[in-house]
């Protein structure tokens, strides 16, 4: 029973290491793009009740009527401005974030200069 457990975790846990993948994920399309601003336009005023609501749960009724409605309105301000900003810009491409391989081509000194003194 112990073996066939241990070779049942085994297979279990296989296909997970099979699909571990440390590549940055695809650039947004223009659809994705435009999607996100929508959303962030139409959904930012949600966060003038969420951030109170979160803020009470933390520090309680006073701290969430004020610090809470202060970050819920900078919140909407800042996802309102950002979902314009891809609205209108959702047909330019965005840039990479994979950055190619840097060699400067230096070559570090053999012993380090701070242990040349002690370098056998």
């Amino acid at each position: 029973m112990n073996k066939f457990l241990q070779v049942g975790l085994l297979l279990g846990f296989l296909p997970a290491v099979g699909l571990a993948d440390l590549r940055l994920p695809p650039k947004p399309t223009m659809m994705e793009k435009l999607g996100r601003g929508i959303a962030n336009v139409t959904l930012s005023v949600s966060e003038l009740f969420d951030s109170p609501y979160v803020a009470t749960q933390e520090g309680g009724g006073t701290y969430g009527d004020t610090f809470g409605f202060t970050q819920g309105v900078s919140r909407m301000i800042m996802d309102t401005a950002m979902g314009t900003v891809e609205i209108a810009t959702f047909f330019i491409p965005t840039k990479s974030m994979k950055m190619p391989a840097h060699d400067t081509g230096q070559v570090e000194p053999y012993p380090p200069a701070d242990l040349k003194d002690n370098w056998y």
